[in-house]
């Protein structure tokens, strides 16, 4: 080998070794989510008289600095689109401009714009102004997704984020095909705001703010992770050049015929809701800087309301006649007045400055929100006062900045901060007088409203994330896009629990009254116990699309890193740290998790009508936080009841495996059918073991035991637009089994003596709707007046009966409760008053005033009837049984009507 050929032997060994260090680097070195928040067109140009390309045509977006120019075939592509609506320009020397409006550019997928120019000496007009034909069928579509635009939130009797993810086939009561309810990860503009102690999405996203939403429910590609089920990305609004600007309001009332369930509804004069509504954008006065801006303020008293038979201060609902000591009389103090127990009110806001210049653009965004709301309690109904108040606050402050280097390629850098701040109790000062012993008013007998009393119990926590991403993309061909990213995300976990106790209990005064000392349990025993975790985590991805004429293909693979960043005790038998025995005060730290993640997905045109797609892939999610650091103290009642639970920092990911086959095909013009077919095989989910102590005390502890499965296929039928109405009907048939519905059940299976038998094969879970229905209609023109309705259908949800009923032998989820029917309904009318639109609008939720059965008595398997009043025994309190066996929190909400009117311009 010669000195030269060395040399080029170690140069190549050095790049090799830079180029894995740099992959082990980026592998190491990010994490959970990266989101789509851009689209794609792309097309040839050719002459109109001839049908030859036209080479170096000019192809622009109206308003944006994106453009391209058609190469020597007539070809152009566009990349990094944000998700709308647009008009593209087409032009070249010699031939007539060509404007194409209503050009739809959706999240993560490409537009097909073809535009044929004529010859400017045929044809003298300056320019041609045409409406962009959509495709029924899209191309590039290898998963089940659904985009939803804001003109079609517009027509939609819908309000709220979590009404539009309900609507999509596949999504049974938050469950996304038929995965638990917090195996979904939620994005705003490419960022993840899932609050990771729950998995829950708290923050108010308004429909105002929505530019485009990405419901996926099927497979989804190697940007996206932290979640089994499904990803919900949302692109927000920004800025333009033009002042616009809407202002609304409404209100509303619940009107039933079923005020024999729902108490203090009869009353037409009450207006329990309430809503005022703004948004406003433009320009700012300082060149290419835009802003945008949106709020609300809503307040509902709610459907559920107690009685105020008692006060706080009562205790038994009975005492002895002074006078006649063989006689009991009430001891109620309440005047009877109607309580509202399920209200709600919220401040929100968003806004948004955009700073854009060819080649790069900055934007700086906010979402704030204030809530407040109480949950029912049927034991408390008869003491409505004694529930506590649920406050709820969310930040989210984030930065991106977006840079073009060259038609084909981009990168982001994004930086946010999230803040979700949670707190509950009765009364703000924890030391209130108005506290009172909690074991006053408990029931001593069945089917007994509490009678008097209140809920001691105090919580508060907060979960701060501050993330830093960096993708980048790059059209390397016609045919392939390459993209990659890197993510981190720092946590810091907040969360204290504690509950008002009497100091002096079981002392009495001169008199043989209970004395009450209000006061709380010391710091870090049971009852009252804080923490801070600051766990982190990293992640990256690599992924290629690649468009080919008779397929297209997403392949990519993704790496994710969690570190819990904390210590469990070393002899799992000796929690309670007692020197007598092995592990005493030893801790042993969590293992950091790794995962790769391989995806595929792929679809092949059949015609330009029909496509066939198919995809597969690994999804794993870490457990929710409020698992991995329930009791860090790691505390164990005494005892032989089984009654403490202790979380697991060194918990695996929850781990899927989902295959789809799907077909588009077109049946007439503007009418598509689309077929899915999938099957999802899921491991390691959330589970529980019992474990036993040295000191012979049990506890329960999480680990991934549970298992399930999901198949199922989906039919829709998609009428676009056209003729002053649109339709959508979707059918969904599922089965989902598993071992457990409930990560506690191994808990709550071991409350009873002899424990309840552990599951020895799948089940149907909680979820388990075996038919769905979905279909919504709009009617009108749009803009001057629109007619939208959407009826749901749902075969009934499982239910475990009553041994009684199932002759001894408990056969878990073996009965069916009622089918659920629904019809919601919103018009617009909308009149042009000098140029101002005023718009007045009537907004009804469950039209038809069903009574949908949600919660059952295992008896009967309906919410009205309880066989088991037979054993009740007497009642002791003011109450019958069919007072309490009347609980109007198993059931869906009443008709509730909304009037509104509001302006823009």
């Amino acid at each position: 080998m010669s000195d030269n050929q060395t040399k080029r032997f170690h140069s190549c060994n050095r790049l090799i070794i830079v180029l894995i260090n740099l992959f082990l680097f980026i592998s190491f070195s990010s994490v959970a989510v990266f989101a789509g928040t851009t689209g794609k067109i792309k097309g040839k140009i050719t002459e109109t008289e001839t049908g030859e390309p036209i080479i170096g045509a000019n192809i622009i977006i109206e308003g944006t600095y994106f453009g391209a120019a058609s190469d020597v075939d007539g070809e152009y592509y566009i990349n990094n689109v944000p998700p709308g609506e647009y008009r593209v320009i087409a032009s070249a020397v010699g031939f007539q401009k060509v404007i194409v409006e209503n050009v739809l550019v959706k999240i993560d997928l490409t537009t097909v714009l073809n535009v044929q120019l004529s010859s400017a000496i045929i044809n003298l007009q300056q320019e041609v102004v045409v409406t962009a034909q959509r495709p029924l069928v899209q191309k590039d579509l290898t998963s089940t997704t659904a985009t939803i635009t804001a003109s079609d939130i517009k027509m939609m009797p819908v309000e709220e984020v979590g009404q539009l993810i309900n609507l999509q086939a596949g999504v049974i009561g938050g469950h996304f095909r038929g995965g638990r309810s917090n195996e979904v990860a939620y994005l705003i503009d490419g960022l993840s705001v899932t609050d990771a102690y729950n998995g829950g999405f708290s923050v108010e996203v308004e429909n105002t703010s929505i530019r485009q939403m990405e419901v996926i429910s099927g497979t989804f590609n190697a940007e996206y992770g932290q979640a089994m089920s499904g990803i919900v990305n949302i692109v927000t609004q920004e800025g333009s050049q033009k002042l616009e600007g809407t202002v609304s309001a409404y209100i509303g009332n619940y009107v039933t015929a079923n005020t024999d369930i729902f108490r203090n509804l009869d009353d037409m004069t009450n207006i329990p809701t309430r809503n005022f509504q703004f948004s406003l954008m433009g320009p700012t006065g300082l060149s290419n800087l835009s802003f945008f801006l949106t709020g609300r303020y809503f307040d509902n008293k709610g459907y559920l309301y107690g009685k105020r038979v008692y006060t706080i201060t009562d205790d038994v609902p009975f005492y002895p006649d002074p006078l006649d000591k063989s006689v009991w009389v009430a001891r109620n103090t309440g005047d009877g007045a109607f309580v509202a127990m399920n209200p709600e009110r919220k401040y929100s806001f968003n806004g948004k400055l955009t700073y854009s210049l060819p080649g790069i653009k900055l934007s700086y965004s906010v979402f704030w929100d204030d809530n407040f709301n109480k949950y029912y309690n049927h034991y408390f109904s008869w003491t409505p006062d004694g529930i506590i108040n649920h406050y709820r606050a969310n930040y989210i402050h984030s930065i991106q900045v977006s840079h073009y280097p060259s038609q084909s390629t981009f990168q982001s850098l994004k930086i946010s901060t999230n803040l979700f701040k949670y707190q509950g109790y009765l009364y703000k000062d924890p030391y209130d007088s108005r506290y009172v012993d909690p074991r006053l008013g408990l029931a001593v007998s069945n089917y007994t409203f509490r009678s008097g009393g209140n809920d001691g119990t105090r919580y508060e926590r907060s979960t701060r994330t501050t993330i830093g991403q960096w993708n980048f993309s790059s059209q390397l061909s016609r045919e392939h896009k390459l993209g990659a990213g890197i993510e981190g995300r720092l946590h810091t976990i907040f969360s204290h629990g504690y509950e008002v106790v009497n100091l002096t209990e079981g002392q009495i005064d001169e008199f043989g009254n209970s004395i009450f000392t209000l006061g709380y349990r010391d710091l870090g025993t049971d009852g009252n116990q804080a923490y801070t975790k600051k766990p982190y985590e990293f992640s990256a991805y690599i992924q290629d699309k690649m468009e080919y004429d008779i397929m297209i293909i997403n392949a990519g693979v993704r790496f994710d890193y969690f570190n819990s960043n904390a210590s469990q005790p070393a002899d799992l038998r000796n929690p309670r740290r007692n020197p007598d025995f092995p592990g005493a005060n030893e801790f042993v730290k969590a293992n950091a998790k790794l995962q790769v993640s391989p995806r595929l997905g792929a679809s092949f045109p059949i015609t330009d009508q029909g496509i066939l797609r198919f995809s597969y892939g690994h999804f794993f999610q870490i457990p929710n936080f409020e698992h991995l650091y329930a009791n860090s103290d790691f505390l164990v009642t005494p005892g032989a009841s089984l009654s403490s639970i202790i979380g697991n920092p060194d918990l695996k990911a929850q781990k899927t495996i989902m295959y789809e086959l799907g077909l588009q095909q077109v049946l007439f013009p503007n009418l598509v059918l689309h077929f899915t077919m999938y099957y999802r095989d899921i491991r390691n989910l959330l589970g529980m073991e019992i474990v036993n102590t040295f000191e012979g005390f049990k506890y329960a502890r999480f680990i991934n035991r549970d298992y399930g499965n999901v198949r199922g296929f989906i039919v829709t039928i998609d009428k676009r637009f056209a003729d002053y109405f649109s339709a959508k009907i979707d059918y969904t048939y599922q089965i989902a089994e598993g071992n457990a519905s409930d990560p506690y059940a191994v808990y709550n299976n071991n409350q009873t003596k002899p424990p309840v038998e552990e599951t020895k094969k799948v089940v149907p879970l909680d979820w388990d709707q075996r038919h769905t229905l979905n279909f919504s209609l709009n009617v009108g023109q749009p803009g001057d007046w629109t007619i939208g309705a959407i009826f749901q259908y749902g075969s009934g949800w499982p239910y475990t009966e009553d041994i009684k009923i199932s002759k001894g032998v408990r056969f878990e989820n073996g009965g069916i409760k009622p089918a659920t029917y629904n019809l919601d309904l919103r018009a617009e009318k909308v009149f042009d008053i000098g140029g101002i639109k005023v718009n007045t609008f009537l907004l009804v939720y469950n039209l038809l005033d069903i009574k949908n059965e949600y919660g059952v008595y295992s008896t009967t398997g309906r919410a009205n009837a309880d066989l088991n009043i037979k054993y009740a025994g007497e009642i002791i309190g003011l109450n019958t049984i069919e007072e309490y066996i009347n609980n109007p929190g198993m059931y869906a909400t009443p008709r509730e009507i909304r009037i509104g009117f509001g302006f823009g311009f």
